[in-house]
């Protein structure tokens, strides 16, 4: 576990471009083995605590939408994908009965072509939306994690209930009822 972890929860923690996350207190960057004695979990850790659960529950709230989104596209995109490779055919088909010039034939031929990038476009709208939502849950995932180790280490304890609002776009949107236990 990272010192700094502990720091981000802390309210004597100052952020310095030189020297990265230094403690306010000794002016020096932390330097304790497994927990801080000078620590001051305050209104910094419980907006950190309120912010990481928030951003959490919502990843796991848009889990079936982004799932939905992703299968609806990328069913939409192989069934176009399948009607460019049908168009192929039938304009080949059209082409060979009635021997068209070779100009009008290349025309004709984009046709499926526009068809298959449209499918393409479509396909990569859903890849993109699934691994978007892959890349934040897992983040969101990994910030809550760190917080709730640093806070097995103290040995605090929280419940949370958080609402979501339908139209939820900030952590500050939603409403949070936090309980924190064992807090020194």
């Amino acid at each position: 576990m990272n010192n700094t972890w502990h720091c981000e929860l802390c309210n004597h923690q100052r952020k310095n471009l030189k020297e990265g996350s230094i403690c306010n207190l000794t002016k020096r960057k932390p330097a304790f083995n497994r927990t801080c004695s000078k620590k001051l979990f305050s209104t910094k850790f419980k907006n950190q605590l309120r912010e990481v659960n928030v951003v959490y529950e919502h990843a796991i709230k848009d889990k079936w939408w982004n799932y939905s989104y992703t299968i609806i596209f990328g069913l939409l995109g192989v069934g176009i994908t399948c009607l460019a490779a049908y168009s192929i055919v039938y304009i080949n088909n059209l082409n060979n009965s009635f021997h068209s010039s070779n100009a009008y034939s290349l025309r004709i031929y984009l046709i499926p072509f526009i068809i298959f990038g449209i499918a393409l476009k479509i396909l990569s709208q859903a890849i993109g939306m699934y691994n978007m939502y892959v890349l934040k849950s897992r983040e969101a995932k990994l910030k809550k994690d760190r917080v709730d180790a640093v806070l097995a280490l103290y040995g605090i304890t929280y419940d949370i209930d958080v609402q979501l609002h339908s139209n939820y776009r900030f952590p500050q949107d939603a409403q949070v009822d936090l309980q924190i236990n064992n807090l020194r």
